[in-house]
C-alpha cells in the first residue's frame, strides 16, 4: 500500500468547542487550491506517530489557511473523541488511500 503524505505535524491541540485539531505545512501543497488539497485529505487520513504506530482517523472538518509568507497552513479537527496526547508534533499525516 502506498500512501502519500500530506504534512508533517507541528502543532496538536484541543479546544473546547472542536476538540483535538492537528497542523502543520507542506511546501508541495503551497501552489494547490484550498478546494484540491481538501479534496486529497477528504474523509480519513492515517497519521503514523512518533514512535512508528500507524493510526486511522476520521475527518471533522478542514482548515486551510494561509501565511503572511504564502505557504498553506492545514488544520485537520478530528473531534472530541481523540485526545491530543495521542498525537505528537513530529507526527506524520497521509493520504487515506
Amino acid at each position: 500500500m502506498e500512501t502519500k503524505m500530506l504534512f508533517g505535524v507541528g502543532l496538536v491541540f484541543d479546544t473546547p468547542e472542536f476538540g483535538t485539531i492537528v497542523m502543520g505545512a507542506n511546501e508541495e501543497l503551497d501552489e494547490l487550491l484550498p478546494s484540491t488539497i481538501k479534496e486529497m485529505i477528504g474523509d480519513q487520513i492515517i497519521i503514523k506517530k512518533t514512535d512508528g504506530e500507524e493510526q486511522v482517523y476520521e475527518v471533522v472538518s478542514t482548515q486551510i489557511n494561509h501565511s503572511i509568507a504564502g505557504k498553506k497552513n492545514i488544520g485537520i479537527c478530528l473531534g472530541k473523541g481523540i485526545s491530543p496526547d495521542e498525537i505528537s508534533a513530529g507526527s506524520i499525516v497521509y493520504y487515506y488511500p
